[in-house]
């Protein structure tokens, strides 16, 4: 490896996780550190998780997503529908 790629190696971040399970963030700080479950999430976030996964599925199977929200999702306004444009 040359000097210059091995300057740029070590200054890269990469994805923490496993079994394709992985964590990033667009603020520092704005992940819970050592909770998997937070009740209060940093920075004033709304903490809301998102699964999926068929109720049927074993536990094993079990994908979810947990995301942190400036507003939570129920906060949102109600869908309205919009033209269909050149779709048919």
């Amino acid at each position: 490896m040359s000097g210059d790629a091995r300057k740029t190696a070590e200054g890269l971040d990469y994805l923490s996780g496993f079994g394709n399970e992985h964590a990033s963030e667009a603020v520092p700080g704005a992940l819970p550190h050592g909770r998997n479950s937070p009740q209060r999430a940093p920075l004033g976030l709304y903490a809301e998780q998102l699964s999926g996964t068929a109720f049927t599925e074993p536990r094993s199977h079990n994908r979810r997503s947990w995301l942190y929200r400036i507003r939570p999702s129920a906060a949102h306004p109600a869908f309205t529908r919009t033209d269909n444009g050149a779709l048919r």
